[in-house]
């Protein structure tokens, strides 16, 4: 665990994007929320599983939608990107959402 702590610490110094990767249950988010709060970041930490969420709401969640965008889209809503501007969007489980999705947040 010291190596891991030593580790999010010279990570932390740097304003780059990070992968973390390990099986499920081992702490990557705690590990990512320890690297937001080592960073200094201004904006807040925000996490999503994208595991937990059906696969058409998870441009919505991520992007934001417009009023009456679908059914169900009483207000506008700015998305995950938005909300962790200046601050730190986990995405976790990413491999789960569906591909063409993944190839638009590579855009």
């Amino acid at each position: 665990m010291n190596a891991v702590c030593d580790m999010v610490a010279r990570a932390a110094r740097y304003d780059v994007s990070i992968l973390l990767s390990r099986e499920s249950g081992t702490g990557k988010e705690v590990v990512a929320q320890l690297l937001h709060e080592a960073s200094g970041r201004r904006g807040r930490f925000v996490g999503l599983n994208c595991a937990a969420i059906a696969p058409e709401l998870v441009e919505s969640e991520l992007f934001g939608h417009a009023r009456g965008a679908f059914s169900g889209a009483t207000a506008a809503r700015s998305g995950l990107f938005r909300s962790a501007e200046a601050g730190t969007l986990l995405l976790d489980e990413i491999g789960e959402m569906p591909l063409s999705l993944q190839a638009k947040l590579l855009r």
